[in-house]
């Protein structure tokens, strides 16, 4: 068989050059309506396929392997229960999102709650605790180890990004790991587009503070961290 009859022979979706991230989100939204309609058999598909996304995201943000467990798990549970009042006006990864976020965000917020019950418990000072906001050079003197400069810098900006307030810190890995655009953050967050932009540009400026001790003596390359200024699209 030629090329071209090969080619011929190919389903119109394999020859399609409509853009790959529509065509998930089309599935998505697709497999949940199905569900939606009584086709139980597609929940597995939709775990399947977005697990993964959800895991990674979790992990990012919460820096727990056991929390970020039950959370997936609970972000699905959380989309098995919504089957019945599920209705498509988002992209079926950004409602998704929005769900696995909002969850995030009440953990670390009980996390800080508990911090802060506990930390009003009397105890001996510590001669050289850790300021709550350490810096690049801080990390890069406890951290000599790393083995490459990128995983050093990639290391070091996922523990600076942990430390960020937890609005900036979801607006952050939303842009940098997810992709999303203004309007799919502020979506997910129940913001203003404004308001996302401002998270972003806060949330950038602290990082990029808390980097200059790493880059002394280097030009700084915000490429490589993700931390320019012009990395999302408005829709």
């Amino acid at each position: 068989m030629t090329d071209r009859e090969s080619a011929q022979g190919r389903p119109d979706h394999d020859k399609s050059s409509i853009n790959q991230e529509k065509q998930e989100m089309a599935s998505g939204r697709e497999l949940m309506l199905a569900f939606k309609a009584g086709d139980s058999s597609v929940f597995d598909d939709i775990v399947y396929r977005y697990q993964k996304p959800v895991q990674n995201f979790l992990r990012r943000y919460l820096r727990d392997q056991n929390r970020m467990e039950d959370l997936t798990q609970e972000v699905f549970i959380r989309v098995y229960k919504s089957r019945e009042r599920y209705e498509p006006r988002a992209k079926f990864r950004t409602w998704l999102f929005t769900i696995a976020t909002r969850l995030a965000l009440n953990e670390i917020r009980a996390i800080r709650r508990r911090r802060r019950v506990f930390s009003e418990i009397p105890d001996e000072p510590e001669i050289d605790s850790p300021s709550p906001f350490r810096t690049a050079e801080d990390y890069r003197e406890t951290n000599p180890g790393e083995q490459t400069e990128k995983k050093e810098l990639e290391g070091l900006l996922d523990r600076l990004i942990e430390e960020l307030p937890p609005n900036q810190k979801a607006a952050i890995l939303l842009s940098r790991m997810e992709k999303l655009s203004y309007k799919e953050i502020a979506e997910v967050l129940d913001l203003s587009v404004m308001a996302v932009k401002s998270l972003l540009m806060r949330g950038r400026e602290a990082l990029r503070c808390r980097l200059k001790p790493y880059f002394e003596g280097k030009p700084m390359q915000l490429g490589a961290t993700g931390l320019d200024t012009h990395g999302n699209r408005e829709n």
